[in-house]
């Protein structure tokens, strides 16, 4: 894409100007940090191919429809022509271009047990259980395949796996999870993406950010793949004992489900598949870790990025959890 069409046409859409364009933390669009008058934004520049198009109007909509109704959600911004988004051409490519406020805060620090502890799960969980109220109501909330899961637009949707025994592990959870039910109180859009790259913190107050990877699945598969990111940062696998693990994640769910519960209700049989989920996103993490290289940002070498690898592979073929956690004693402390 190139930086100074899309820079000038985001001028002439949004009377935005650059500020500096920002390079980590976002899935293979252009971000730019832009002012409107004194106002700070973000910009994003997507390549508009027909899925990625679809995909982002729905996102659109939606983060619009709740921010208008809760705190903690970014706020997307019309252009001069009302619309909250736009598709311009550069270079014989369609590009989808949409502006949001710059949420206010900094990113959590894992390491400062200060900021990354139960007071912040509890207020994750919050905002979690208020989306997903509102969501049940959204107009909007009505089903696309294209959108699911592990539809059309799921990342690795065309990344073949190469280990057997892992496909053989995927598909033992894919057949228990498609048999899991399906109604308008337990499945709708969801974020499915909330790790410490997609919150800020401002004080007290949290935002979430970064929808790009919104979908249809099961709201119980969010307050997992929300759970499944904490414990990654704050006692991952090789970094702590498993008792240690198992302690942080329970106290963790524990503070996240009683945040939630204050916003919406979730029945205690949702609850119990929370371990099912976070099976199933070990392959996930499994093919990201295989997509990185070692000595990057992710892994220091390559021996602890064999490790981290081997682990969850170990798992997902002996169908372990990624962390054990004593479901029954959850359930009588926050019911």
């Amino acid at each position: 894409m190139n930086d100074d069409i899309i820079l000038q046409q985001a001028h002439r859409l949004y009377g935005a100007l650059p500020i500096r364009e920002i390079k980590a933390g976002h899935s293979g669009s252009l971000v730019f940090e832009m002012k409107v008058g004194d106002r700070p934004c973000i910009l994003r520049a997507t390549d508009a191919d027909e899925l990625k198009l679809s995909h982002a109007v729905f996102e659109i909509r939606w983060t619009g429809y709740l921010s208008q109704r809760m705190a903690g959600i970014v706020k997307p911004l019309p252009s001069v022509r009302g619309s909250l988004f736009e598709v311009v051409e550069t270079d014989k490519k369609k590009v989808l271009l949409t502006l949001q406020e710059k949420a206010a805060g900094r990113h959590v620090n894992p390491e400062n047990p200060g900021e990354f502890n139960e007071a912040l799960f509890g207020e994750l969980g919050s905002i979690m259980g208020q989306m997903h109220r509102l969501t049940i109501d959204y107009p909007g909330n009505i089903y696309n395949p294209q959108f699911r899961w592990n539809g059309p637009h799921f990342w690795r949707k065309n990344i073949p796996i190469d280990d057997e025994e892992v496909r053989q592990g995927e598909r033992r959870f894919l057949e228990e999870l498609e048999n899991l039910p399906v109604d308008r109180d337990n499945f709708g859009i969801v974020h499915f993406d909330i790790h410490t790259d997609n919150f800020l913190v401002d004080g007290p107050r949290l935002t979430i950010i970064d929808f790009e990877t919104c979908q249809f699945n099961w709201y119980a598969a969010d307050i997992a793949s929300a759970l499944f990111f904490l414990v990654q940062k704050g006692a991952g696998p090789l970094s702590v004992s498993e008792k240690d693990r198992a302690r942080f994640a329970e106290n963790c769910l524990l503070s996240y489900l009683k945040g939630y519960r204050k916003a919406n209700a979730i029945n205690p049989w949702w609850i119990g598949k929370i371990d099912l989920f976070m099976r199933y996103q070990m392959v996930d993490e499994y093919i990201a870790a295989q997509l990185s290289r070692p000595q990057s940002d992710r892994f220091e070498d390559i021996q602890l990025w064999q490790q981290y690898c081997d682990w969850h592979r170990d798992g997902i073929i002996h169908n372990k959890p990624y962390v054990t956690i004593d479901y029954k004693r959850v359930l009588e402390s926050v019911l």
